[in-house]
């Protein structure tokens, strides 16, 4: 399959990652996405790692335990996933007997390693996904779910969740666990089933931390990219002279409400003025170093961030991407 250019190649993928650096909207987006797949018709879950965060919120749904998932209102299915819960759930399937099992969970031993074996948790996290990615539903008639889309951690903890297949792989060269880190590595590598999309803001530190991550992705892990999205842009359209025509109008007002009301606007339309101008700065930057296509998500003026303006953003993402491949550059 070739690469990710447009939405429509993206959804031909099962498994999608949202990545980015933490506070950049990640959730946001990855909510926006399993919106539109289940606009689609198609069967989207939607993973949280590391416990319940905000998609229930956006999504208006009540979060469900540990690795179960559950619908909500708007068609997606919800599921977080921690990797102590997934362990469990492992153990849970390959011993069958519940009293020996309860006797492992309670186990000093049990709890030690849990909490000291380096990577485990990122590993049985990963482990999880994949099962969820792969597993067939009730009546075997094809995979339980078109697609999981994945909402990471922020960058450098998401980076070492997706780092631990192949880590745990070139650990132990043969055995059970050689050969099950082994199936995670095929699909996380497998273009034609796997994307992963990185989400940034435009500015300085977050744009820093998608340039990172993306060549470490690409060079490092080898996995396939899929979409950049350009979250809370704020485009422009407001001309300096709008704002000081503004001013002047304040400066000259006779009524007692007006003047300030005039002043205040003007000061706001200053402020958008000042993060367009640094916002087209950092994006040009961002994406002249990350050559995948771009879709752009705007800054929403909104009192508080809702299941409306997800709506919102979930329409905006059938918006053509804008491609920054260079040639000769997959």
């Amino acid at each position: 399959m070739g690469a990710v250019v447009t939405l429509d190649d993206l959804f031909r993928r099962r498994l999608l990652f949202v990545v980015g650096k933490g506070g950049v909207g990640k959730t946001t987006v990855a909510c926006a996405l399993a919106l539109e797949g289940a606009r689609r018709g198609k069967r989207v879950l939607l993973c949280e790692v590391d416990g319940v965060a905000r998609a229930p919120q956006l999504l208006q749904a009540e979060p469900g335990p540990l690795g179960q998932a559950v619908p909500t209102p708007a068609g997606p299915w919800l599921m977080a996933i921690e990797g102590k819960a997934a362990l469990a759930e492992y153990l849970s399937m390959i011993i069958p007997v519940k009293r020996l099992l309860q006797a492992v969970f309670r186990s000093q031993l049990y709890q030690y390693f849990v909490a000291a074996a380096p990577g485990l948790k990122e590993l049985m996290t990963i482990g999880k996904i994949w099962f969820e990615a792969e597993r067939g539903d009730d009546g075997g008639r094809g995979p339980g779910w078109d697609h999981v889309i994945v909402d990471a951690p922020a960058t450098g903890h998401g980076l070492q969740y997706l780092r631990m297949p192949a880590a745990a792989r070139d650990t132990f060269e043969i055995g059970l666990v050689h050969r099950e880190a082994q199936r995670l590595v095929d699909l996380l590598t497998d273009s034609a089933r796997t994307a992963v999309n990185l989400v940034t803001t435009a500015e300085e530190m977050p744009v820093n931390e998608t340039i990172t991550m993306h060549r470490a992705l690409r060079d490092d892990l080898g996995m396939p990219t899929g979409l950049l999205f350009v979250n809370r842009l704020h485009a422009g359209g407001l001309a300096l002279e709008d704002a000081q025509r503004l001013e002047r109008a304040a400066g000259g007002a006779r009524d007692a409400k007006a003047g300030p009301l005039l002043s205040a606007v003007a000061t706001r339309a200053r402020e958008e003025i000042g993060w367009a101008e640094l916002n087209a700065r950092h994006r040009a930057r961002l994406v002249g170093a990350v050559d995948l296509p771009v879709i752009d998500l705007p800054f929403l003026f909104a009192e508080e961030f809702g299941y409306a303006e997800l709506r919102a953003l979930a329409q905006r993402l059938t918006v053509p991407a804008l491609s920054t491949r260079r040639a000769g550059r997959t």
